[in-house]
């Protein structure tokens, strides 16, 4: 085998060499002037939106839902279709998980008639997913969330509700209505792991509008102490007999200078990457689209705005033929995934009743696989996986 099509791939070169370099040279390796500098260009495309650069997008999800208050009794609704993390912290949390549908095979998205049957007086957070980069119906789910805060402002109900963004394959994408994803709600996460659009290994990213709760955010990455270890470096003492306080406990979700070094050059390659990935999305797409036993979801990507194109999902007749076909690519050198296993279906979230059957998130999983898109692809590496899926489902 001469090649192989994986996955996905790092579109690097001498910026993250030199980046990485820059940093060693500097010898200061914890969050410090380029964490800071990476968290005002990432405001850049997030039109304004305040920025913390995290250690990876499971403690941008945790540590958002800790900010906002979920704990025992509250309830969280999000989608099955997604990476276990999204579901894990809720549970970290106290929490326990709604999970909601998708909308359609075509448009696996988290479905806002069935988070609007599944709204309830302990609601807390509602988590949508930008799945594969594609925006969510966010203007429905907005109207569901004035509606019940309304609701509860009225009966006297306490309990605040909360749109918190899962936008850990959304880096750069925007809505149908020109909005980036991820600053639409009162917070979004990011992911910067090594399969990202943007990939620094680990790293993750919390966006929210909100002063007061960056500010918090900010202050609880790092163990809720008022003062950073690049602070103390570079400021002189003051006249307080201890150097910073702590105000309230937090935890350890710091960023190294590497991460922020390496976001750093990967956010000036953004464009170019989505854009790769989007005419390679397409090519394929224009190839398949009158495949038998082949469904496509999002075969209308203008419906959705300004894609990231994270990953390339297909459908096939089964799960026999999704397990059968992906042997065969595999063979002919082809990597394939599964994107994903439902979360209330593992172990886990089945034992302890998190929520009820899904039938369109089961037949979307059943028979979902995902191929190979990434920037270092080429339209005749396209063509070479089509006609390798072609011939395996004659």
């Amino acid at each position: 085998m001469k090649q192989r099509y994986y996955i996905s791939d790092l579109e690097y070169g001498s910026e993250e060499e030199k980046a990485v370099q820059e940093v060693l040279k500097s010898r200061w390796l914890t969050m410090g002037p380029r964490t800071e500098e990476f968290e005002n260009a990432f405001t850049g495309i997030l039109d304004g939106c305040g920025c913390a650069l995290v250690s990876n997008g499971t403690a941008a999800l945790h540590l958002s839902l800790h900010v906002l208050g979920v704990g025992a009794g509250d309830e969280v609704i999000l989608p099955s279709l997604t990476f276990a993390a999204t579901a894990n912290v809720v549970v970290a949390c106290g929490g326990r998980c709604i999970f909601a549908d998708i909308e359609s095979l075509s448009s696996p998205l988290i479905a806002p008639e069935d988070v609007k049957k599944k709204i309830g007086p302990r609601t807390r957070v509602i988590m949508p997913v930008h799945y594969a980069g594609f925006s969510c119906a966010m203007k429905e789910l907005e109207r569901l969330i004035r509606k019940e805060r309304k609701r509860r402002k009225e009966a006297g109900e306490t309990r605040p509700l909360y749109l918190v963004e899962d936008a850990a394959h959304a880096a750069g994408a925007r809505d149908s209505y020109g909005r980036a994803l991820g600053a639409i709600g009162d917070i979004g996460c990011f992911s910067f792991f090594s399969n990202k659009n943007i990939a620094t290994g680990e790293g993750g990213l919390i966006a929210t509008r909100d002063g007061t709760l960056l500010k918090r955010i900010k202050l609880l990455r790092s163990h809720g102490l008022t003062r950073q270890t690049w602070e103390r470096h570079n400021k002189a003492r003051d006249d307080s007999p201890y150097i910073y306080d702590m105000l309230e406990p937090g935890f350890n979700y710091r960023p190294t200078e590497i991460t922020a070094a390496l976001g750093l050059a990967q956010l000036a390659k953004l464009n170019k990457i989505n854009g790769i990935r989007e005419r390679l999305f397409k090519h394929f797409h224009r190839k398949a689209k009158d495949m038998a036993w082949l469904d496509l979801p999002f075969s209308q990507q203008d419906k959705w705005g300004k894609p990231s194109y994270h990953i390339l999902p297909i459908l096939l007749k089964d799960g026999q033929t999704r397990i059968r076909v992906a042997k065969i690519l595999d063979q002919a050198g082809i990597q394939t995934s599964h994107h994903y296993r439902p979360v209330h279906t593992m172990t886990y979230y089945n034992k302890t009743k998190h929520g009820d059957r899904l039938e369109i998130t089961e037949e979307y999983a059943l028979r979902e696989m995902t191929l190979p898109l990434h920037s270092k692809l080429s339209d005749k590496d396209i063509d070479y996986i089509f006609k390798t899926l072609q011939k395996a489902l004659q």
